[in-house]
């Protein structure tokens, strides 16, 4: 398969769209106190 140019426009487009939701992801569980707390729990019951 040869790539085309609006092929490799859309490849980098689709990258940064992941990218931007999984920070959007993040951004929205700190949010949630709730969760923030039950994973710093998580964390200190490691040590």
């Amino acid at each position: 398969m040869s790539s085309t140019p609006l092929a490799a426009k859309i490849k980098p487009a689709l990258r940064w769209a992941l990218i931007l939701l999984v920070l959007g992801l993040v951004f929205l569980a700190y949010l949630q106190p709730a969760l923030m707390v039950q994973l710093s729990e998580q964390l200190w019951a490691c040590f």
